[in-house]
């Protein structure tokens, strides 16, 4: 339930709830005080006076004689049994038979006022009269009155009038109180939830969870500041981790250029102070400082390709290629490099006729970076296997060597930033190649992963997305 619903049914309960309570006490005041309203329905079971009115009218009626008779008039006079009632025969205002000698016949209704009246004063007191007005053989006036002087509801409720007063407010009071406890601590244990997990945030602890008490407005800002601190403590995370990417980073560079740089600067040293002192030795100095140099270049440019990478500032310029004819080109074109490294290289493909979507300088970059990271882990028998399988909407192409593989516990590692192998680190290398590779593929809509091989080597998969007749991205 709504915080809005919930506060109107408090609300509305607070002011409700004892107004029903009193109109419960109300009617049940009514049923034990308020049965004296109707004659006919005077007095507990027992007093029978509806029977001895109508007995007496009937006498009144059929056997005048008997309201002369004293005892007979006593005996039906023992026949009520509540003291608050009486009754009264008259004649001509004269009173013939009376059980109340206290009432003055001055203060009895006169003639003609036959019915009943449930508020007369008589004689300073409030009575409910029953009347039956007739008249005797004589052609005198008579008149048959039973009274009840118990007090009614209405004086009964002014009696009471202080007592439901007091109940009422204590009923108020006590409503409120409980409403507004438990309204309130549906209300206030959220905040104090939010209270406390913020207070553990400022003290920079994340590491707890907060599961919401109700489904209203304040369950469901529970569950968001918590979805909100789990996505911080993400963050953080990834703060840190890149914090010490960041460190690790500025570690490789500076172990990564000072070497290479420390080699160029003895050479250059040798040279100015003549230890190369013959043509050819001098020839040699300057090939490794440019190798050297080289490699510090290459170096420097992997940095800068990953940083744009990893801020995505890397401009791709997407087109639609035949797979098969440009991994075919590619390795033609690297033919000469790769029998330079006595390396055999296979390509077996699937008839793919769709055209994959491709940025041909960085899918260039992906398969350089692989190669390279194969030769670092393969000692003699360089071979590498390209195969490109077709699948419904993308195409996937393989890279298996047949160097030393990488350890089962280091394998989801091979794609991280400055993760470098035993091999790597022995023949150089920034720990960068396959990182920006996967950053790459990533780009192009694909996945990539790695897997060991059974005989030895490793197999390098990734895939790219085709497009369709229309040159747009298959969704």
């Amino acid at each position: 339930m709504s915080i809005r619903r919930r506060l109107f049914f408090s609300n509305a309960a607070m002011v409700l709830f004892p107004l029903v309570i009193i109109f419960i006490i109300i009617i049940l005041l009514n049923i034990i005080l308020g049965g004296n309203q109707h004659f006919r329905g005077w007095g507990p079971q027992g007093t029978q006076a509806p029977d001895v009115f109508n007995n007496l009218v009937r006498i009144a009626s059929l056997e005048q004689d008997k309201l002369y008779d004293q005892e007979y008039m006593d005996s039906i006079s023992n026949q009520i049994n509540k003291p608050t009632l009486d009754f009264f025969v008259l004649k001509n205002q004269e009173v013939l038979y009376h059980t109340d000698d206290t009432l003055p016949k001055e203060a009895l209704p006169t003639f003609g006022k036959e019915g009943y009246d449930p508020v007369a004063w008589l004689d300073g007191q409030r009575y409910a009269v029953q009347q039956h007005d007739f008249y005797f053989d004589d052609g005198s006036k008579g008149s048959i009155l039973l009274l009840n002087n118990e007090g009614s509801f209405v004086d009964s409720a002014r009696a009471l009038f202080p007592i439901i007063f007091v109940s009422l407010i204590l009923l108020l009071v006590i409503t409120n109180v409980l409403l507004s406890y438990f309204t309130s601590k549906s209300i206030l244990q959220p905040i104090k939830q939010l209270s406390e997990a913020s207070a553990k945030i400022k003290q920079g602890s994340l590491d707890f969870s907060m599961k919401p008490t109700s489904k209203d407005e304040l369950g469901q800002l529970v569950q968001s500041f918590d979805e909100m601190r789990e996505q911080l403590k993400k963050s953080l995370e990834m703060r840190d981790r890149y914090e010490n990417n960041r460190k690790k980073l500025i570690a490789n560079i500076s172990h990564d250029l000072k070497t290479p740089m420390t080699s160029i600067l003895g050479y250059v040293e040798g040279i100015q102070v003549g230890v190369a002192d013959t043509p050819d030795k001098q020839r040699r100095y300057l090939d490794i400082i440019s190798t050297k140099a080289h490699y510090m270049n290459r170096l420097i440019e992997e940095l800068f390709l990953y940083s744009k990478l990893d801020l995505n500032k890397l401009p791709f310029h997407f087109e639609n290629v035949n797979i098969n004819e440009f991994m075919q080109d590619y390795l033609d074109d690297m033919q000469g490099s790769l029998e330079e490294c006595h390396m055999q290289v296979t390509l077996a493909t699937d008839n793919i006729d769709s055209p994959v979507r491709v940025d041909r300088d960085k899918l260039v970059r992906v398969l350089e970076n692989i190669i390279s990271n194969s030769l670092k882990h393969m000692d003699n028998d360089h071979k590498l296997q390209f195969a490109i399988k077709d699948h419904h909407k993308e195409i996937e192409i393989t890279l298996t060597d047949s160097g030393t593989g990488v350890p089962e516990d280091k394998l989801q590692n091979i794609f991280s930033s400055f993760y470098q192998g035993e091999s790597s680190r022995h023949k150089g290398g920034s720990g960068l190649g396959l990182s920006i590779a996967a950053q790459i593929i990533e780009a192009h809509g694909g996945s990539i992963w790695a897997e060991n091989v059974p005989d030895g080597g490793l197999r390098i998969h990734f895939t790219l997305q085709k497009s369709n007749e229309s040159g747009d991205w298959y969704e």
